[in-house]
């Protein structure tokens, strides 16, 4: 690890755009990139992409109103360049063996998958998280939107040392009401932080309320993440001060 002068404190939360952050840390210094980015998707055109997050992602029967969120309007060229900025520090910034679990939709995950390879990584595998049929949106005359998914990578060879097994679906339906408009389950969270062995280093670039690292702190690993939204921001540093980490 080649440590910089101004490298980024672990165990904090950064209201700082994620690739300022990444671009201060040190060389192979993270163990697990686990992070859930704006799809700028909802939608197979650029004026539905263009939408509001609230407008594409909540159903108009859903009466909570949620905090929006910035950098999801891109198309699918921008969006897969931007990816690859990100991705290219991460993989600087990971370390050998180093596992990314990367969240996406159906219709972002060819070119989040093209990214990763781009950046580096070596794609792994995809884990599906199903939703539940409460969870679902039925379409019409075809297949309901049910999932969204993981795309596995790793830095060069899977590591052996560390004994686990995961599944490739996660049957979860998240409870109401949600702290964040694209929230994922915790309990989907706690088990993917069990890929890397306590006390690694958990990266989530784009922390949302903060699900992905308060299941990092409670299995006893140091963390890292960044969120711009103010009010989301907030919400997950309150999350993680009140998250007691499990004794070793």
């Amino acid at each position: 690890m080649n440590p910089t002068a101004n490298a980024p404190a672990l165990d904090c939360l950064y209201r700082k755009n994620a690739l300022d952050v990444l671009r201060a840390m040190p060389d192979q210094s993270v163990d697990l990139f686990f992070t859930d980015p704006p799809y700028s998707s909802g939608g197979l055109h650029s004026a539905t992409r263009a939408q509001a997050p609230g407008q594409k992602y909540i159903r108009g029967d859903i009466k909570m109103a949620y905090p929006e969120f910035a950098h999801d309007n891109k198309d699918q060229r921008s969006w897969t360049f931007w990816c690859m900025s990100w991705l290219g520090e991460a993989y600087r910034v990971a370390k050998d063996g180093a596992h990314l679990v990367c969240f996406i939709d159906w219709r972002q995950l060819p070119s989040l998958t093209d990214a990763i390879q781009g950046a580096g990584f070596i794609w792994r595998s995809i884990a599906v998280w199903d939703k539940a049929a409460g969870g679902a949106r039925p379409r019409l005359g075809g297949f309901s939107q049910q999932a969204e998914f993981m795309v596995w990578a790793t830095k060069g060879s899977v590591p052996t040392g560390h004994k686990v097994h995961l599944p490739g679906v996660f049957s979860e339906r998240l409870p109401r009401p949600k702290r964040h408009m694209t929230e994922k389950p915790m309990g989907l969270a706690r088990q993917v932080v069990s890929l890397v062995p306590p006390g690694s280093v958990v990266c989530d670039p784009f922390a949302g309320s903060g699900t992905f690292l308060v299941a990092a702190k409670e299995a006893g690993h140091r963390w890292i993440g960044c969120e711009l939204e103010a009010s989301y921001h907030e919400a997950a540093n309150e999350r993680l001060a009140t998250t007691v980490a499990l004794a070793a």
